[in-house]
């Protein structure tokens, strides 16, 4: 079995803006796509907002540079993951698939295999 992770992108300013009944909805879609798919999903969790991330940088002259706020802006932001086992990538996709995302979408990498990791 190969691994998987389902990057989730979403629109922040519109998953944000949700009225909490929909939003507790979503939730309980999350919910059930782990409990439908449990034995190919390993993890999965939700993020804090972009206006908590704190990004780390090297600079040119070999030091650090520290910053408030997410590595690259963008209208989508990454808002979760699922790590999955799969198969082959068609299966990783059907799965990617089944994720309720209403405003955004799924990216699917897989997980390369650092020896001695």
């Amino acid at each position: 079995m190969a691994q998987y992770l389902l990057l989730v992108y979403e629109d922040e300013p519109m998953t944000s803006a949700l009225p909490s009944e929909e939003e507790a909805a979503l939730v309980g879609r999350f919910q059930d796509f782990m409990r439908r798919n449990g034995a190919s999903v390993e993890r999965g969790q939700r993020l804090h907002p972009t206006s908590t991330a704190t990004s780390v940088r090297r600079d040119a002259e070999g030091g650090v540079r520290i910053s408030d706020g997410a590595f690259v802006e963008s209208k989508e932001v990454v808002a979760g993951y699922f790590l999955i086992e799969a198969e082959n990538l068609a299966e990783a996709l059907r799965l990617a698939e089944e994720v309720p995302v209403p405003n955004g979408g799924i990216e699917v990498r897989p997980i390369r295999s650092v020896p001695g990791a």
